[in-house]
């Protein structure tokens, strides 16, 4: 019986690019957004006072904004520009882990679309929506029986027909001569259907 899984490591990470780019930028764009919103809100509240600094020896008093505006950006641009990566990484493989298994799973689905049922689909311990593969897996066991169960009904019909064959004189009525040959004609598309089916 072949497998589509392995316990192998993925090489290929991005299996569905579209789908993980909008997952990632999903959870980057928020952090932007925080990231700009404190900065707007805490010079916000600080334009209204004021702070005494020294520059170049001498007291100068500024709004408190304008005094921290320089750090605070900094210290944004900073933030966001490490939790943003951290994020990048972290959600290009969580993404990894539901694609990846949606890719396989896409594969599988087409396989089985042509008829082969011959293989059961594996995902990898740390891989979203293994249930999945359970349902897939029981489903083509399923399925691969009940056609497994047609190709025996089609034996016995044939078994049928050569016994009729027996017992049918060549010289019997055209009529029913013409019906054997009916059946056989109908006994042929379906073996010729069911054949391309690949079971367990």
């Amino acid at each position: 019986m072949a497998k589509t899984g392995s316990g192998n490591r993925r090489r290929k990470y991005f299996i569905n690019k579209d789908f993980q780019t909008r997952f990632i930028i999903k959870f980057c764009v928020p952090i932007i957004v925080t990231a700009l919103l404190s900065v707007f809100v805490i010079y916000h509240f600080s334009a209204q006072s004021t702070t005494t600094v020294f520059e170049n020896s001498r007291l100068t008093i500024k709004p408190t904004s304008e005094f921290i505006m320089p750090g605070l950006i900094l210290s944004a641009l900073i933030s966001t520009v490490l939790v943003g990566l951290a994020t990048v990484v972290i959600m290009f493989f969580q993404s990894h882990k539901i694609a990846g298994p949606l890719h396989k799973l896409e594969g599988s689905i087409e396989r089985m679309a042509a008829g082969d049922f011959s293989f059961d689909i594996n995902f990898r311990k740390g891989d979203a929506v293994r249930m999945l593969a359970d349902v897939f897996n029981e489903t083509s066991k399923e399925l691969s029986g009940a056609i497994a169960g047609l190709k025996k009904e089609h034996l016995e019909l044939e078994s049928l027909l050569t016994s009729i064959k027996k017992h049918v004189p060549k010289d019997q009525g055209s009529g029913v001569v013409n019906e054997i040959k009916k059946l056989e004609a109908v006994s042929a598309r379906l073996s010729g259907k069911i054949s391309k089916f690949r079971l367990r």
